[in-house]
C-alpha cells in the first residue's frame, strides 16, 4: 500500500498567441518582448500546435471538467481507485473528485486533494479562460482518478497507467483514447523503482507512449518512484529566475527541470509572484464551491504537466515520434540552470523552446 500522504507531489507554500494578447499569458509560457520573459519560462508563446492532437492521461485526483478553463479539453476518463479506499465504493466512469475528498472518514485532510488534478490538467491543455492557458490547449486530457482522501494502493497505480496506455485491464472497459502522453504529478514510492512498474513502463513506452513524472517535493533527496523509473522524464521544479527550488528533489538522474513556483521573489519583475496560475475552485463567502483562477500552483506537481504539455506541443508537429526520438532532441531544448553545490554531480537542465522570437519546435 501507499500512503496517500507520501505520494501526494503536491506541496502548497501558498505578443501574441493564437489570438490572444501576450500580456494575458503566464509568466512562465514567456512572452514575446525579451525584456519581460521571466528566465526559467518555457518560450512557447510564439508556438502555434500542429494538426495532430495530442492526447494527455493526467494520473491524479481526478479532474472537474465542468471548469469553464477546461470546457471542451477533456475526453472520457476513469475512476481507477478501488475499494476500501474509494468513498464512492469502487471504480466507476466518474473521474471527477469526490466531494468528500477533504476527508478520509471523519478525518480531516487538506481541500488541495479535490482541486489537484484539475489544476494539472489545466498547465496542460487550459483553454484560455480567464487567463488559464496550457502550454498546447490544442491538447486533450484524458482524466485518470487514482487517489483521494485515503491511501491507495500500487495495484490501482499499475491499473492506471495500464489503462492509460490502452492496455486491457480486468473488470475495466477497454479505453476508447489511449493517451500519448502519461503524466503523473505523484511521488514518493520505492526508493528504487520496483521491478513491476519498470517492466509496466517499458511495456508503454514500447507503445510509443511517454511517461512524464514529478521528481517530488521531498527538500533535496534523490528520486522516488515512478520519477526514478528508467525512460520516465523526471521533472524537478524552478522558481522564475531559473533556479532549483528548496522543496525539488535533486538528484543527477533528473531528467529536466521546469516552473513550478515557489515564495515570492525579492524584486518588481512580472513573474515576482512565482507561482502557476491553474484552474481551481474556491469557496464563496457562503462557503459554496466556485470555479476559478488563481496564481497558487506550487510543486514539482505543476513542473511535471508544463513537460508534458511541452511534449504534447512537439508531438503535435511531429506525430510519429516515439521517447527514444525526443530523448535525441531533447538537448536543444535546454538551457543550463544555476547549480547547486548540495548535488556536484548534476548538471541541471531546464526546458526551452528557444529564446524569445526564436522559439521553434
Amino acid at each position: 500500500m501507499f500512503l496517500k500522504s507520501s505520494f501526494f507531489a503536491f506541496f502548497v507554500l501558498s505578443g501574441l498567441v493564437n489570438g490572444t494578447d501576450a500580456q494575458e499569458l503566464p509568466w512562465h509560457l514567456g512572452s514575446a518582448s525579451q525584456a519581460s520573459t521571466a528566465p526559467s519560462a518555457i518560450n512557447t508563446t510564439a508556438i502555434k500546435p500542429g494538426s495532430q492532437q495530442v492526447v494527455v492521461a493526467v494520473i491524479d485526483s481526478g479532474v472537474l471538467g465542468e471548469h469553464p478553463s477546461l470546457m471542451g479539453q477533456l475526453v472520457p476518463g476513469y475512476d481507477m481507485l478501488s475499494a476500501p479506499n474509494n468513498l464512492r465504493g469502487g471504480r466507476s466512469t466518474d473521474y471527477s473528485p469526490d466531494e468528500r475528498d477533504a476527508r478520509c472518514g471523519q478525518r480531516l485532510v487538506s481541500g488541495a486533494y479535490r482541486t489537484h488534478g484539475t489544476e494539472v490538467a489545466s498547465l496542460i491543455a487550459g483553454n484560455g479562460v480567464d487567463g488559464v492557458w496550457g502550454v498546447n490547449p490544442k491538447s486533450k486530457i484524458l482524466p485518470i482518478r487514482l487517489f483521494g482522501a485515503c491511501n491507495m494502493s500500487r495495484s490501482d497505480l499499475l491499473d492506471a497507467i495500464a489503462w492509460a496506455a490502452g492496455m486491457p485491464v480486468a473488470g475495466v472497459p477497454d479505453n476508447p483514447y489511449p493517451a500519448r502522453i502519461i503524466n503523473m504529478s505523484i511521488a514518493g514510492g520505492l526508493s528504487v523503482c520496483g521491478s513491476d512498474l519498470q517492466q509496466l513502463i517499458n511495456r508503454v513506452i514500447e507503445k510509443k507512449i511517454f511517461v512524464v513524472a514529478a521528481a517530488g517535493n521531498n527538500f533535496h533527496k534523490p528520486l522516488p518512484e515512478p520519477a526514478n523509473c528508467k525512460g520516465v522524464i523526471s521533472v524537478g521544479a524552478l522558481d522564475a529566475e531559473n533556479r532549483i527550488e528548496v522543496y525539488s528533489a535533486l538528484d543527477a538522474r533528473t531528467s529536466v527541470y521546469a516552473p513550478g513556483g515557489g515564495k515570492r521573489l525579492a524584486n518588481d519583475a512580472a513573474w515576482s509572484v512565482n507561482k502557476l496560475k491553474v484552474a481551481t475552485y474556491d469557496l464563496n463567502f457562503k462557503g459554496q464551491e466556485r470555479a476559478t483562477a488563481l496564481l497558487r500552483g506550487v510543486g514539482t506537481s505543476y513542473a511535471a504537466p508544463i513537460v508534458s504539455g511541452f511534449v504534447s506541443l512537439w508531438l503535435s508537429h511531429h506525430p510519429d515520434m516515439q521517447p527514444s526520438d525526443f530523448a535525441k532532441e531533447l538537448p536543444k531544448f535546454l538551457r543550463t540552470v544555476d547549480p547547486i553545490e548540495k548535488c556536484p554531480d548534476c548538471a541541471p537542465k531546464g526546458v526551452t523552446a528557444g529564446e524569445t522570437g526564436t522559439s521553434k519546435l
